[in-house]
């Protein structure tokens, strides 16, 4: 499974070492590129990678050692061919001649490939530098690569890059965060939340060869990249997997070139918890002095120019540091800095010796004070803090009550507890509450896919009245968790009891809290804290049994429910997690209910309010807010949604998640058509999530829509059809029904569209006007499959007055264009078309305002950027207008085409315009005045001034001037013109 060196990111590096290897082609002009950067950021792979791309030349190269500082000449004799190798001289002048002598002969280009230039012995220094200074008209690329250095006569090359025009310097440095997060997505094709990239860069450092280790774990062929996996090569990493062994070694050797003074010092760096100053090094160490210069020279610490301080300048070095101390002389350290430090940074220090040796301390003690000085960070909102806190005081004792601090921190800080053995010691001691071993033990069962020992470990409970907040607290997270997994809805009424029994008990609990009862008091968290948990669980718990029984409960009464719990927790501060749950909840079953805009509401101020607080409940409202901004025809929003949502996937660690987050980031791509790149590979992984019933459903959708856009009717039947009998957030709405009845009428099959219309009456969940509209439009396709055209027409205009009332999800939305169902009411125009074409006898009075409605659905496509539909809106305007088509069509030509240019808001706002104000508005808008307008369209100036009077009102304008500026309002970017 492993690849040696491989390349990553480095583009720009790269490409200015291909360039300059060009110039030295073309010109046979000498440069010189020093390379340099800490030890391990990839110089070499750089180096190698940029040669692999150089055809036709040589290569000629020296390999230093730290040894090799001793031998006087090495570097500079290696230059010369074998036979003078050999007989080189050590003076540096005779050297240098005879170098320049071997490279004046050059005549085809050359590389030289100098590697570890810290190591190059002074006479070598010497000389390579002169020969590099006056070599002219020889085809000779040099490149040195090095880590950063005081010395001396090796800074001459430095200072040469700096001054000479054919010289250049490339510093590398461990990826950035953000350099972490392009490259994690490049190489998986999933988007990469910021949360994701930071743990990944503190886990690699950002240090490419790690990097690399945990890209080839998350992209094993055939398997998903789940949060488990992800989780899973970083634990790797942290236990010295992969390339942290190599790293290791050369940190090693890089400490064993200093003295045993220097050493000491970076010893002391990897286990201070601060930057440290000179004297404080000094009187921690004992020493008189500090050799400053020799120190700086290591190239593994960094400091300070303003205040002097020292500190190790990668987190991978302290890591390989830290892992080659003896364990007594940790010991010392630590002990020597819990002296020097204050506060936590002591405790921390005093716990760390502790660990590493049993006989020091007062273990006790040291708990005590880890666990106050995690108590002051939970009670000041700090729960990082904290949580790490805890960690350490249960290391230091593993204890019932350690145990149980660390879990309920654990828990508000929404972290799982990652501590080798955990389990297991829980499991077999006896001074763990009963309550909190089993709310661990069922956690472990769930995470392991165990469902039957989930439920088995939940089950009983006589002793939860009795256990401390902590561990119920604990406990009912775990039923929470619980009660979300898919797969143990088939043990529902076994759940349903465990978590009956726990809204009781939190019931009571919150009852003791409020009164501030003496017997709940506990010194991890204060009142207001343990009543914030208590409630935002209690209440989550019940907006669970509350969506269990939706399938009997009306919409406005579940709406209702879920307020009075909103009610409840916004008395309590803190449980703004409970609330963004509730928000969420409620706007997911509104939206597939038919109340769109009510909806919308609840969903983008649990987005905007509370994006951090639990992102779960976020990546689900950024799901359901995706499909609200689709079928309002705001795709390039929907989209960003989508990615976002897709982004928090390998953050959450709930895989259910996932198939719906990867289908909801492929929908728009998929209607917009293959022609559109997309901005991540989602499809191979959608792909592999295709065996859930929510990654099928998911997929069903996307694929319908594809099929719409590429009108390929069999396979829109097959899709929704599909996604209509898998578990899915779709099972309620009934707009994807009209894609299915549009593709059973063109396929062929409208003599099913009766038993569909008998379906969709019966639904008593969805919203009456949204209801009213898909009976309208579904019967409207059944006329016309009949070949009752007249009949069809009267029942899809009908459609059109109902669809165009409904209600916008934003301000940009005109009013009338169907608002958050506008690209419902696109693909009502097209079939309003397809009936006045196909009944065109009867129906040549209808083209006009048909042709209206087309034009606006073209209009609307183009602003979404879906190509295939906008062509069929195009195609059917064009047909209606062929000669002969109907009376008046010849006068026209193609009034889709909009000028360039337009803003998406601009041409949402013109297709509220009869086509002669349209028109009119155009020109006024390119500055003509309204008797230029009048004689161009051979008009009176006062019908030109009706015309835009009515212009303007419709489109809520003040003035011409303010219509000039609307129209010349630049794109947004993101669409094409038509």
């Amino acid at each position: 499974m492993s690849r040696s060196n491989a390349f990553l990111g480095r583009k720009s590096q790269l490409e200015t070492l291909v360039a300059t290897a060009e110039t030295v082609h073309a010109s046979s002009e000498p440069r010189f590129i020093l390379i340099e950067g800490p030890p391990g950021v990839g110089k070499t792979t750089l180096l190698n990678e940029a040669m692999s791309r150089l055809a036709g030349w040589s290569r000629a190269n020296v390999y230093l050692d730290a040894a090799d500082q001793a031998t006087p000449g090495y570097a500079a004799a290696h230059l010369l061919r074998k036979p003078m190798r050999y007989r080189a001289p050590t003076d540096a002048r005779e050297l240098a001649v005879l170098v320049q002598e071997q490279a004046d002969r050059i005549r085809e280009p050359v590389v030289l490939v100098i590697e570890d230039l810290q190591w190059m012995d002074p006479v070598s220094a010497a000389v390579i530098f002169q020969t590099i200074r006056e070599l002219e008209g020889v085809p000779v690329l040099s490149l040195v690569t090095g880590r950063p250095t005081t010395r001396p006569e090796l800074q001459r090359l430095t200072r040469y890059t700096a001054t000479a025009g054919e010289a250049l310097r490339i510093v590398l440095e461990p990826f950035t965060q953000t350099e972490v997060r392009e490259l994690i997505q490049q190489q998986t094709g999933l988007p990469i939340s910021g949360n994701v990239a930071a743990r990944i860069h503190d886990a690699t450092g950002g240090f490419p060869a790690f990097l690399d280790y945990l890209i080839q774990k998350l992209t094993v062929p055939d398997e998903v990249i789940s949060a488990a996996a992800l989780d899973s090569a970083l634990q790797d990493l942290d236990r010295g997997e992969g390339p942290a062994e190599a790293q290791r070694l050369l940190i090693r050797q890089i400490v064993e070139e200093t003295s045993a003074d220097v050493q000491e010092v970076l010893a002391l760096l990897a286990l201070a918890r601060y930057p440290l100053a000179v004297h404080e090094i000094s009187d921690v160490l004992g020493a008189e002095s500090v050799d400053v210069e020799a120190l700086r020279n290591s190239s593994l610490v960094q400091e300070s120019m303003r205040s002097g301080r020292f500190w190790l300048q990668h987190r991978m070095f302290q890591r390989c540091l830290v892992a080659d101390l003896p364990r007594e002389h940790r010991v010392d350290l630590h002990m020597r800095l819990a002296r020097t430090e204050g506060g936590p940074g002591a405790v921390r220090h005093l716990a760390q010796a502790a660990l590493l040796d049993p006989s020091v301390g007062d273990r006790a003690g040291i708990v005590e004070s880890l666990t106050d000085a995690a108590r002051t960070a939970s009670r000041t909102g700090d729960t990082g803090e904290s949580l790490e806190l805890s960690r350490l005081a249960f290391e230091v004792e593993r204890s019932g009550s350690t145990l149980e601090t660390l879990s309920f921190v654990a828990m508000r800080a929404g972290s799982r507890i990652d501590i080798e053995s955990t389990i297991s010691w829980a499991h077999s001691h006896d001074d763990v509450p009963p309550v909190l071993r089993r709310g661990m033990l069922a956690r472990d069962r769930l995470e392991r896919g165990d469902l039957e020992g989930t439920l088995r470990f939940l089950a009983g409970g006589a002793e939860l009245a009795d256990a401390s907040p902590p561990a119920l607290l604990c406990y009912a997270d775990t039923v929470l968790q619980a009660s979300r997994t898919t797969g143990l809805r088939g043990s529902y009424w076994h759940l349903f009891k465990v978590a009956e029994r726990t809204v009781q008990v939190l019931l009571s609990l919150e009852a003791q809290l409020e009164a501030d009862d003496p017997a709940v008091r506990t010194r991890i968290a204060t009142t207001e804290q343990l009543l914030a948990e208590t409630r935002g669980l209690r209440v989550s718990l019940q907006l669970w049994r509350l969506l269990e029984g939706l399938v009997d409960t009306e919409p406005a009464s579940f709406s209702a429910e879920v307020q009075k719990l909103l009610d409840e927790v916004r008395r309590v501060p803190g449980t703004e997690s409970a609330q963004m749950v509730l928000l969420v909840a409620r706007g997911a079953l509104l939206r597939t209910a038919g109340h769109l805009t009510e909806a919308y509401g609840d969903l983008i101020t649990a987005i905007e309010n509370w994006p951090g607080r639990n992102r779960r409940a976020l990546a689900h409202a950024e799901i359901h807010i995706t499909y609200l901004l689709f079928e309002a025809g705001l795709w390039s929003e929907a989209q960003a949604f989508a990615e976002s949502a897709a982004a928090e996937v390998l953050d959450i660690r709930e895989d259910n998640v996932a198939p719906v987050a990867f289908n909801a980031a492929h929908l728009v791509p998929a209607a917009r058509g293959p022609a559109l790149g997309r901005s991540f590979d989602l499809h191979a992984q959608t792909q592999r999530m295709s065996g859930t019933s929510l990654g099928r459903a998911g997929r069903g959708f996307v694929e319908a829509w594809g099929a719409t856009s590429a009108q390929d009717h069999e396979r829109v039947v097959s899709s929704v059809l599909g996604l209509q009998v898998e578990l899915n957030i779709w099972s309620r709405a009934i707009t994807p029904v009209v894609l299915l009845g549009r593709s059973l009428f063109h396929s062929g099959k409208a003599q099913a569209l009766p038993a569909l219309i008998i379906k969709v009456r019966a639904d008593e969940h969805s919203a009456p006007p949204q209801r009213e509209y898909v009976l309208r439009h579904l019967r409207g396709l059944a006329a016309m499959g009949t070949g009752k055209h007249a009949a069809a027409y009267e029942h899809l205009s009908a459609a059109m007055t109902t669809i165009s009332a409904t209600p916008a999800l934003k301000s940009p939305h005109v009013p009338g264009d169907g608002g958050a169902l506008s690209v419902y009411r696109g693909l009502l125009a097209l079939d309003l078309g397809h009936c006045v074409l196909l009944g065109i006898d009867s129906l040549q009075d209808k083209v006009e305002q048909t042709s209206e409605w087309l034009l606006w659905a073209a209009s609307m496509f183009q602003g979404c950027g879906a190509e295939g539909l906008f062509h069929q809106a195009d195609e059917l305007f064009r047909s209606l207008h062929k000669p002969g088509a109907a009376a008046g069509s010849s006068e026209r030509i193609r009034l889709i085409d909009l000028p360039e240019g337009l803003s998406s808001k601009a041409r949402f706002a013109l297709t509220a315009l009869t086509s002669r104000e349209r028109e009119i508005a155009l020109m006024v808008g390119q500055g003509l005045s309204n008797k230029d307008v009048a004689e161009a369209l051979v008009l009176s100036v006062r019908t030109v001034e009706y015309h835009v009077a009515n212009a303007l009102g419709k489109l809520t304008l003040e003035s011409r001037h303010a219509l000039r500026r609307m129209l010349q309002d630049e794109d947004d970017g993101d669409l094409r013109s038509a």
